[in-house]
């Protein structure tokens, strides 16, 4: 982009949409920029529920911005364009710098909890803290294209033997994941919150590998350190109400960025 001046008269409509998703659009803006637009739609697949929740897509903005923000001052990597929150065209969105996304979502384990404890019973128990992370690789493909199972899990020999990455490529994005994993965590400790465990996305940008997609509550796995209680997507996955879920998210982003409303640019 040529500066924010450039953003005014924007027709969304007119704008080439690069990837369109349940939860999020982005449009191309032009060869190097996209705008990230988020969809106040959560899903969860082990326990059947579906829904829209009008303000949690901008509570997802928020914490994205917040989170990504940190991580770039302590010199990771990211997808970022711009520091705040922008309108073009009557919605709210992330400038972002187009890349060529992985489709792997990479997840950190602090603390068993979700699909581990389902599938290894006998080897971990609810709430066990790992003595060193657990990593694990999914690739991205609907359920409705795999026979029911959502988001399949890999290995690393899946991921170089089909391509995907190479040796050198997956090592990095795993040095990645291992250092936003860190960051994120002592985030969240300052905040007095409880990370157990958190998806993040990578892509090719100029022939790095960086951070790009969403750091969110629908990532993370997360637990207010004073009550135990959940501050993320599990409010939803515990049938809460939307009204539960909403004010579940909205804690959650004023924990880690109080002053969160300064995140959104209102020169534009």
């Amino acid at each position: 982009m040529k500066g924010l001046e450039a953003l005014r008269g924007i027709d969304l409509a007119k704008c080439e949409v690069v990837a369109d998703g349940k939860s999020k659009t982005i449009y191309k803006l032009d060869d190097t920029t996209g705008f990230m637009v988020y969809k106040p739609h959560l899903r969860s697949v082990t326990y059947s529920r579906i829904g829209m929740i009008p303000g949690t897509d901008m509570y997802r903005l928020y914490a994205t911005m917040a989170i990504l923000k940190t991580l770039e001052e302590n010199y990771v990597p990211t997808h970022l364009a711009y520091d705040k929150i922008v309108n073009i065209d009557g919605k709210y969105g992330i400038l972002v710098h187009l890349t060529k996304a992985i489709p792997i979502e990479w997840i950190t384990r602090y603390y068993a909890a979700g699909s581990i404890v389902r599938l290894f019973p006998g080897y971990v128990v609810e709430g066990q803290k790992f003595n060193n992370p657990l990593h694990k690789y999914d690739i991205k493909i609907d359920v409705s294209k795999t026979g029911g199972v959502d988001d399949p899990t890999m290995n690393e020999s899946y991921i170089i033997g089909l391509g995907l990455l190479n040796k050198n490529q997956f090592d990095e994005a795993e040095d990645l994941l291992v250092w936003v994993s860190k960051r994120v965590n002592n985030l969240f400790k300052d905040a007095g919150i409880k990370l157990i465990d958190m998806k993040v996305e990578f892509g090719f940008y100029n022939g790095d590998i960086i951070v790009i997609d969403e750091i969110s509550q629908d990532c993370v796995r997360a637990n207010d350190m004073s009550t135990g209680k959940t501050l993320t997507k599990d409010a939803f996955r515990q049938m809460k109400s939307d009204e539960e879920v909403l004010a579940i998210y909205k804690k959650f982003l004023e924990m880690i960025y109080p002053d969160y409303e300064s995140l959104l640019e209102k020169n534009i």
